[in-house]
């Protein structure tokens, strides 16, 4: 059985051939990332035809993408990354559909006007501007294992067990991760203040 690092040493010249738009290196870049892609839009969007469905917009986007990867970062963390931001944009759409589509609106009738109460349902920009800020001021300077661990736990929902088994390291290091990340972002989020 292959482990984490195998795959990633055998990525790079997958990755360089599927840039290149070589058919092979891209189907089995999918073949090794696919299941990953489908469980965590399945932790996401909770019904598995929008889990496949999201697949399909995943592979479709980095396909179109691939040169856009700079490698900063481990591919599969780019692909999660892709595949969170698709499933939120699935789940925005929908519950802009169903406000749309239910949206009451109630209104007062005096003297031939009509007055109407619309509220605005979308998060405030401001609000989330401020917290992407502090999100990011946070992580700023940790390990990007810590960061990846981090994210998949708290953010992803992958248990420790997963996690254990997707890096290919104890469940007492991915215990200890997640740990010592949550020190230190509370550290950075105070010195803030």
């Amino acid at each position: 059985m292959k482990t984490n690092a195998d795959y990633s040493q055998a990525e790079g010249p997958l990755i360089t051939r599927a840039r290149r738009g070589n058919p092979e290196a891209f189907s089995e870049l999918v073949r090794i990332h696919s299941r990953r892609i489908y469980s965590t839009s399945l932790r996401i969007l909770k019904n598995h035809a929008d889990a496949e469905d999201n697949l399909q917009d995943v592979l479709y986007k980095v396909y179109k993408n691939i040169n856009r990867f700079q490698g900063r970062s481990r591919f599969s963390t780019w692909l999660v990354r892709i595949t969170i931001n698709e499933a939120l944009m699935k789940i925005r759409k929908e519950n802009f559909a169903r406000d749309a589509g239910h949206t009451e609106l109630s209104g007062e009738v005096s003297e031939n006007k009509t007055v109407l109460d619309i509220r605005d349902g979308h998060p405030d920009p401001e609000r989330q501007y401020i917290a992407g800020d502090l999100t990011e001021k946070a992580f700023h300077g940790l390990h990007p294992s810590l960061r990846q661990t981090f994210i998949l736990h708290k953010g992803e929902g992958w248990t420790h067990s997963e996690l254990a088994a997707s890096m290919g390291i104890a469940v007492a290091t991915v215990k200890s991760r997640i740990f010592r990340t949550r020190a230190r972002m509370q550290h950075q989020l105070q010195s803030l203040c």
